[in-house]
Order: structure tokens, then C-alpha cells, then sequence
């Protein structure tokens, strides 16, 4: 499996309110309930084998060994998508046998970039980020073809799929230098003839506008819901930050969280106007006792209300509030050798789960919410989806 970049997964994430946690991993001030305990409903953390060729395209077990890969997560009702870095596979949550069912791309097949046509037909060599339109068509960026691409109707037999901004032609792994992406450049205007460094981490806001990480560019660009689907710029990193990892879009604002000169921080940036503000810093995140060390860079994030949901790098999950506090939610960081088979296979406490992520792996996906149920991909000798109860 070719994965899509060396950076950080990325996850954004929906999910219902979970009380406050003090560092000490008690409750802490702050209105609604706990996130109380977790299971594992897809993939297998404790895997034995990660051999990817022995998925079947018409049927791979949710919970089988090897696990199914998945860097990006959508959902969409009681259905899942996720996304490998070359293909996209869908998993129906309520079926008797519930499997992950080949909708684009190819694992076993040279890498190459194909975006348009019938969706079974496509392929990609790293696609990144899985984003919904308010209409159901779902958009996905390729980081190394330097190209947007949007399934129409992915739930669907009849799904096709075409490039909306960036690279169109089609492309073999051999068109694109090792380490490089395909004839990066830097151009805004109509979708056909923009030209990126990356696109990935796809979002999308309301009015179906998505929002992409041009990565090799240190930009943040719209592609507006318009015929043209026009491409702007709408926010340059500078002294704010100087790399970003994680980007959402909440309460009508947009705001990334990444590095700058003084560690970790995210902000919140008025894509009319370009300006943005801090919203808060490293300091301000408090650490669990038995993770004193974790790392609070965010990797993913998400409206929660009118606070963010926030899945740091150190294993856990932590929610800002509109004042700017910070409160630990979830998780107990990024390894819990305690944990055997046995207890993946039942619920556990929600702060007992390692919320462990692989460096290198593909990034720009979604955490996902119905009913209570918070979806976290994570990572422990395999991949897993986990099952947050969050009443």
C-alpha cells in the first residue's frame, strides 16, 4: 500500500457533547454527560497480518484479519466510507455481515491516477481526504496526482466520478517522480486549469464549498460550489503557523490547527476577509496524569456545539470551549499494553482506549457521529474503529 504523504493521519470529526475532564481524569465543569465506554466496530487492532492484497473487493469482514486500512472516514446514515490512499471502500454498519465493499481505486493494480469515469473504474496514487456535499456527492483529493476529484452518487451502482480542479489527464505511477507530485504549481481561477502542491484534507462548509490543504503551496484554498468550481485562495500561512495539520469548518468559521515558532496551536480564520485570530495555544491543553508527556497537536477536529472536538497526536481527545478552555475528553494516549484481544472484542472504559495513529499514514479523514456514537479511526497492531458512547 502506497500511503498518501509523511505527515500525521488527519481525522475530522462530528460528535455529541462529552462532559468536561479535569487532568486528573475526573469530571470536570461543564454541562452534558461522558463519553462512558468504547468498542471496536470495524477493522482489528490486534492483527496479525497486514497483508492487503487478500481483501476482497466485493466483500473484506468488517472485523477481519488482516484488517481493512483506513486513514479517512466519512458517514453518511448507518453507511461508512474510508479511504486507504488508494481506494475508497464502503461498509454498510447494519447489514447482517457487515463488509467493506470496493466503490473506487485498486490496491493491487500499479499505482496510476484515472478520475474520471465509472467509479469502479477510477483509480488514484494517493488519494486524501474524504468530504460530503450537502447533496450527497463526496469529494476526495489525490497528493500526489495534484488533482480534486468528485463521486457523484458513491452509495450508488451507477456512481461516476470526475476531476473538478487540479490535474484531469490521466496518469501512471511512472509520471510522477518519486518523492514529487505531478507538475506542481500555484494557480487560482476555474477549476480546469488550477494548479496545486498537494491538495488534501478535503472539507466541505453549508453552501457545498469544499476547503483543501495545498500543502507544497502553505495555503488554504476554497473550491466554490460554482459552475467553474473556482479556486481562491483563503488563507497564507505565516508567523500564526507555519505548518498546518488538521483543518474544520464550525460555527461558520474555518480553523486550522498546526505548528508555529511556539509549539502547537489552532486558529480561526474568517474566510470572507483572511484574517484570522488565535484561538488557543500548546499551553492552554492540559495533559492526563498517565500521559503527562502526550503531544497536543491536532490531527483532527470538528464543530461540537459551539465548542471543537479536538484528536491530539498524543492519543487523546480534547474539546475547547468558546472561551478558550480546554478540558481533557477522551482517550488515555497511544499505547495501553494491558489491552488484550479479548477486551477489543468487548466495551471498555472510553478513557482507557489508546487513541494511537501511524506516522505516514494517509490523512484528511472524518470522525463521525449518530445517536451518541462517536467514530474514531485509531491504530494498535492493526487499524480499528472505535465506538465512543458519548449520551
Amino acid at each position: 500500500m502506497r500511503l498518501a504523504k509523511l505527515a500525521p493521519v488527519l481525522f475530522a470529526l462530528t460528535a455529541t457533547a462529552c462532559v468536561q475532564l479535569d487532568a486528573d481524569d475526573t469530571p470536570g465543569p461543564g454541562g452534558g454527560k461522558a463519553c462512558t465506554t468504547a468498542r471496536v466496530i470495524a477493522g482489528n487492532p490486534k492483527a496479525s497480518s497486514s497483508d492487503t492484497t487478500s481483501w476482497d473487493p466485493a466483500g473484506h469482514p468488517a472485523k477481519a484479519d488482516p484488517p481493512m486500512h483506513f486513514g479517512n472516514i466519512a458517514q453518511r446514515g448507518r453507511t461508512i466510507l474510508v479511504s486507504t490512499g488508494r481506494s475508497i471502500w464502503r461498509l454498510e454498519l447494519d447489514a447482517a455481515a457487515p463488509a467493506f465493499v470496493r466503490v473506487a481505486g485498486s490496491e493491487t493494480e500499479d499505482p496510476s491516477y484515472r478520475p474520471t469515469g465509472a467509479c469502479a473504474d477510477v483509480r488514484f496514487l494517493a488519494n486524501d481526504g474524504l468530504a460530503w456535499l450537502p447533496d450527497g456527492r463526496l469529494i476526495t483529493g489525490d497528493d500526489w496526482a495534484n488533482g480534486v476529484i468528485e463521486l457523484s452518487d458513491p452509495l450508488s451502482p451507477s456512481c461516476t466520478a470526475k476531476p473538478i480542479a487540479g490535474t484531469a489527464r490521466d496518469l501512471i505511477g511512472a509520471d510522477v517522480r518519486p518523492g514529487q507530485t505531478y507538475m506542481p504549481g500555484d494557480l487560482e481561477g476555474p477549476g480546469a486549469t488550477a494548479r496545486f502542491a498537494a491538495p488534501n484534507d478535503a472539507i466541505s462548509d453549508d453552501a457545498g464549498n469544499v476547503y483543501i490543504r495545498d500543502r507544497g503551496n502553505k495555503k488554504i484554498k476554497r473550491i466554490a460550489n460554482d459552475a467553474m468550481r473556482t479556486v481562491t485562495t483563503v488563507f497564507t500561512l505565516h508567523d500564526e503557523l507555519q505548518n498546518v495539520n488538521a483543518i474544520a469548518w464550525a460555527h461558520g468559521a474555518l480553523y486550522a490547527g498546526g505548528i508555529n515558532f511556539d509549539g502547537t496551536r489552532v486558529i480561526k480564520i474568517n474566510v470572507s476577509t483572511g484574517a484570522s485570530e488565535p484561538y488557543v495555544n500548546d499551553a492552554d491543553v492540559p495533559r492526563p496524569d498517565r500521559s503527562p508527556s502526550a503531544a497536543s497537536l491536532p490531527i483532527t477536529m470538528v464543530g461540537l456545539g459551539d465548542d471543537l472536538l479536538v484528536y491530539a497526536s498524543g492519543g487523546y481527545l480534547y474539546r475547547i470551549a468558546p472561551d478558550g478552555s480546554v478540558a481533557h475528553a477522551a482517550g488515555m494516549g497511544s499505547r495501553n499494553t494491558d489491552l488484550t484481544a479479548a477486551d477489543y472484542a468487548g466495551d471498555i472504559p472510553a478513557l482507557d482506549v489508546p487513541l494511537h495513529f501511524l506516522d505516514g499514514l494517509v490523512g484528511g479523514g472524518n470522525l463521525t457521529v449518530d445517536g451518541g456514537h462517536v467514530l474514531v479511526p485509531s491504530f494498535d497492531d492493526g487499524w480499528g474503529l472505535w465506538d465512543f458512547t458519548c449520551e
